[in-house]
């Protein structure tokens, strides 16, 4: 474990409410911090090094489980829940796992999606149309939270009320400006006083964490952090044992 990248989090923080909390879990390549950026609430951040940390999207083959219980998540330094499902646990959106696309998927052009190459050259496309040959992890959520930039306002959240404008439990990816650190910010919700985040509020949190672009991915009860394999976040007061989900982003040390 080495300490935590303090210049990011001074930078980062610098507009919020409190500072972070002592850091729980760090590795080569991937830094972590517990934070308080509005009263009453509780965002787990990560920064994630792409040059030395591998990302891997768990296959179709593990759908319906919890994240703590999918053999893909063995070894990972951090896991976190991905895909917006239905019933059947198939994906909204554009979804790929190490180059093995999921399919059926429905919704993709309203799905915008954080796709990368086998390099782990990263891209985040609000209005993807199909998948490009290139791309070979792929997570879709939805709505936008950052758009080269621009943050997310009362206004737009104001065209999906309950999703967007009512606070909940979130998770979200985005990339800064050099495309080279992954942004990941989690919010708890749903125990009383923390009660989770709106849209607006996700997306000025990524904002300050250094995100350009930024998009929301599935949340409520199915947001999940793990940490080297162990549930970081506090669950929802109704809802105490990890959700079964789609699916899973890992994030792995590089071998040297």
């Amino acid at each position: 474990m080495r300490r935590l990248l303090l210049g990011w989090l001074v930078l980062a923080l610098a507009g919020c409410a409190s500072i972070p909390a002592p850091i729980q879990a760090n590795s080569a390549g991937l830094d972590y911090a517990r934070i308080t950026p509005f009263p009453d609430s509780v965002v787990h951040a990560l920064r994630v090094d792409l040059q030395t940390v591998k990302l891997s999207v768990s296959p179709p083959a593990e759908r319906g489980q919890a994240i703590d219980n999918m053999p893909s998540a063995a070894g990972a330094l951090a896991s976190i829940n991905v895909s917006f499902f239905n019933k059947e646990y198939q994906v909204r959106g554009i979804t790929i796992s190490d180059g093995e696309a999921w399919e059926p998927v429905f919704e993709i052009a309203r799905s915008p999606v954080l796709a990368c190459d086998a390099a782990q050259h990263c891209v985040i496309e609000l209005k993807p149309e199909k998948a490009r040959p290139e791309w070979r992890n792929v997570m879709a959520g939805t709505p936008w939270l950052l758009d080269h930039g621009r943050q997310r306002t009362a206004e737009d959240d104001a065209t999906c009320k309950n999703l967007c404008a009512m606070v909940h439990p979130r998770t979200a990816v985005g990339l800064d400006a050099s495309g080279r650190f992954l942004i990941i910010a989690l919010a708890e919700g749903r125990r009383p006083p923390v009660l989770g985040l709106s849209l607006a509020q996700m997306s000025a949190v990524m904002a300050q964490l250094g995100a350009v672009h930024a998009i929301n991915l599935d949340g409520g009860g199915s947001s999940t952090l793990l940490l080297q394999g162990r549930s970081a976040m506090e669950r929802p007061f109704n809802e105490p044992a990890l959700r079964k989900v789609a699916n899973a982003l890992h994030l792995f040390a590089k071998p040297h």
